[in-house]
């Protein structure tokens, strides 16, 4: 009924949508608004934990999920690149990439295992981690798929979705885990961004909202020419974004706040800002009420409001954003990393992991910390760092020098170099973390705590596996701790299949 109302007032709005002129006195000085990355650090040694976010609301636990030949990689270089990370582009070709580092991915040219890096973007700490897009390494995308809070999907823009991105993207559906999609590739001749994101809605089931899209209309042979791929609108802000032509790498961008004298990049962005505003209304009331307050006028709906109900729409899994570029050619990507710090939930946001033993069923796992115990929806998953440790390790690698790298990510509390925890999953056995590091691809930097909601690497576990349970030695969830079943069970928890004396796990954002 909203749909049929919405089209019966598109008439009227859409008749004062482009002679509508705003007052933008007060936005004076927001008319030109440039922003360009600087490479101020010498080193990746440089980031330190001091340079982020240390509260859990700005982390973002993230995972680059997608087809092989997605540009998953690539993408990911230009984000390392953008955010001062690396001085140069990684470029998968000439085997420079930070995230593939392996001798066998670099000849190769694929991701063969998943591997994490943090960076800072805008005031916010990203963990990001990297997975194999080849369904021979399924398995490292389902080990990663425990700890995120949110993905990034890539599509091909000519190939649309493909088997692998349906494969992981029914991953990333079991966890719960909210996702944005960025169409790639739009150089590409063939490339057709409406046919793929009319193919993540059919295909993966969801709804798109289409936030960025190019300025210029594709040309008669289906191919952007590299000079059009310059010009882009922000459906959110009523923004054109134009990258520099004098700066090949694309970090030099110009955001302009557009008005009807803008004459046809004001149409485009004002016919996709109907759009997304329309489509949000099937699923957001409140977006309808900003709407009737400004007269059915698509435009004026506030920035501020169509952005809160993109984010509601993606953190309940309703909906995903859209982004679109070609980061090959380096465009799109500044716009995808402010998708993910605006829209991707923090680790605050997640229903977080419940204990379980073997005194109770499935459903009805204790909550990880005592100290949660509010029927506030917006501090029920409050992450605090007095809490008692929570933390479960995804993944277990054995280096030459160093041993056991056990990555971890901790729930609730803080993981402490040289604590002692307490395995639950193997019957309580303790161990002592020895050294803690931040890891960086193939370089690290050790660190004294991982704090409630990041990632990170301990050393000096040698009984811990993947799949394991860390805890405090005084949690309350190692009482009467029986067996509990794995995944063949109807929920997903941190547990493996061993039978072991007392284990005690973590069942995951309430799986059905």
């Amino acid at each position: 009924m909203l749909g049929q109302w919405l089209a019966a007032t598109r008439r009227h709005s859409t008749a004062s949508l482009y002679s509508h002129k705003h007052s933008l006195v007060s936005q004076s000085l927001h008319r030109q608004r440039q922003f360009t990355n600087t490479w101020q650090l010498s080193s990746k040694r440089a980031f330190t934990s001091s340079h982020y976010a240390q509260t859990a609301e700005r982390v973002r636990n993230i995972g680059i999920i997608a087809h092989i030949d997605a540009g998953k990689t690539t993408t990911t270089e230009r984000m390392l690149h953008y955010a001062g990370f690396t001085r140069k582009l990684g470029d998968v070709d000439s085997g420079s990439t930070v995230m593939d580092y392996l001798p066998a991915e670099r000849s190769r040219g694929i991701t063969i295992q998943s591997a994490a890096i943090t960076f800072g973007w805008r005031d916010a700490q990203v963990h990001l981690i990297d997975t194999p897009g080849h369904v021979d390494f399924t398995v490292e995308v389902e080990r990663a798929m425990r700890v995120l809070d949110g993905a990034v999907a890539i599509i091909d823009a000519v190939a649309g979705v493909q088997a692998q991105t349906l494969t992981v993207w029914r991953q990333t559906s079991a966890y719960g885990i909210p996702c944005i999609v960025f169409v790639n590739k739009m150089d590409r001749e063939g490339a057709d961004w409406q046919r793929a994101v009319k193919d993540v809605e059919q295909r993966l089931g969801t709804r798109a909202l289409v936030l960025v899209e190019p300025e210029i209309e594709k040309l008669a042979q289906g191919k952007y020419e590299p000079s059009e791929l310059r010009y882009w609108v922000d459906a959110v802000t009523m923004e054109r974004i134009e990258y520099d032509a004098s700066d090949k790498t694309g970090a030099t961008v110009r955001r302009q706040l557009l008005t009807p004298e803008d004459g046809r990049a004001y149409e485009v962005a004002g016919r996709a800002r109907e759009k997304l505003v329309e489509t949000l209304a099937e699923l957001d009331a409140e977006i309808v009420d900003e709407f009737l307050a400004v007269d059915g006028d698509h435009v004026r709906v506030s920035t501020r409001a169509v952005r809160a109900a993109v984010r509601r729409a993606t953190l309940s899994n309703m909906a995903c954003p859209v982004v679109l570029g070609a980061a090959f050619r380096n465009v799109g990507v500044q716009p995808l990393l402010d998708a993910v710090i605006d829209y991707l939930p923090s680790p605050t946001e997640r229903p977080q992991p419940k204990a379980i033993s073997g005194s109770q069923k499935l459903n009805e796992s204790r909550e990880i910390s005592d100290s949660r115990k509010t029927k506030s929806p917006a501090s029920r998953n409050a992450l605090t760092n007095d809490d008692k440790l929570v933390a479960f390790a995804f993944k277990v690698t054995v280096d030459a020098q160093r041993g056991p790298m056990v990555f971890v990510r901790v729930y609730s509390g803080s993981l402490d170099a040289r604590m002692t925890l307490v395995n639950g999953t193997r019957g309580g056995i303790r161990e002592r973390a020895s050294k803690l590091l931040q890891m960086y691809a193939d370089s690290s930097e050790e660190i004294r705590t991982i704090r409630a909601g990041h990632i990170g690497v301990v050393l000096g576990l040698k009984h811990t596996r993947t799949g394991d349970t860390l805890l405090h030695p005084d949690h309350t969830s190692l009482e009467d701790a029986t067996v509990v079943a794995g995944r063949e069970r109807s929920a997903m928890h941190m547990l493996t299949e061993e039978d072991v004396r007392e284990p005690v796990g973590l069942q995951l954002h309430g799986i059905n």
